[in-house]
């Protein structure tokens, strides 16, 4: 066979060799251009995001935040071990707060701190550090969110009764632990106590301020 007869079969020498075969995607980790210029990371092959994309700040908890909740549990332990057989102890702390037992106060850290305590087991290896004052704070504050909301109980309860209300330390103590615990729950009940009292006062006038839709005939 001569040239000529190989040049009109193959059209041209580089024609005998095998063309390259078009890529099927960008490999894992390539750099694709977008349509305005601009190049984007394939994701193919990487399987999952990042931790940083899916878990935003979160991170594993820091081991001083288990260790001062234990010891504001130890403490508050230890301090009812005092007033239950430590009688000079307890005759220097008050017997009641008005109509309510002094008792609360304790329910309601020790409630504030195994709340504290629960968010550490479930949320350890999910941390988010923006939480970190909640649990400094949790005995102080819900010692206060613990008894504020047991007064409010009480209020509650005289309000709802034509007669003097009994008070049962049990009752306020297991209220001032809930809510010692629950702080959410307490800042709605505060909501809705703001509102029976405020709101009223606050309702605009039912009346169309562009006057009667009528042409004001009665």
């Amino acid at each position: 066979m001569t040239r000529e007869d190989t040049g009109s079969l193959g059209g041209s020498p580089e024609a005998g060799q095998p063309e390259p075969e078009p890529a099927a995607g960008n490999p894992p980790g390539a750099h694709a251009p977008t349509a305005g210029g601009e190049t984007t990371t394939s994701d193919a092959g990487q399987g999952k995001h990042s931790p940083s994309s899916s878990q935003g700040t979160s991170a594993e908890m820091p081991l001083h935040i288990f260790v001062l909740a234990v010891a504001y549990l130890a403490s508050l332990i230890t301090v009812f071990v005092m007033y239950v057989s430590w009688h000079d102890f307890r005759s220097y702390v008050p017997a009641s707060f008005g109509q309510l037992p002094v008792g609360i106060v304790w329910f309601a850290a020790t409630g504030a701190v195994i709340a504290s305590l629960y968010g550490i087991f479930v949320h350890n290896k999910t941390w988010d550090a923006s939480y970190k004052y909640w649990h400094y704070c949790r005995p102080i504050f819900g010692a206060v969110t613990g008894s504020v909301g047991a007064l409010i109980y009480l209020l509650l309860l005289n309000l709802g009764s034509k007669s003097a209300v009994k008070v049962d330390s049990l009752t306020f103590y297991v209220v001032a632990f809930v809510f010692g615990f629950a702080d959410k729950s307490f800042m709605q009940m505060l909501q809705n106590v703001t509102s029976v009292i405020i709101k009223p006062g606050a309702k605009a006038s039912p009346v169309n301020s562009k006057g009667p839709s009528d042409g004001g005939n009665n």
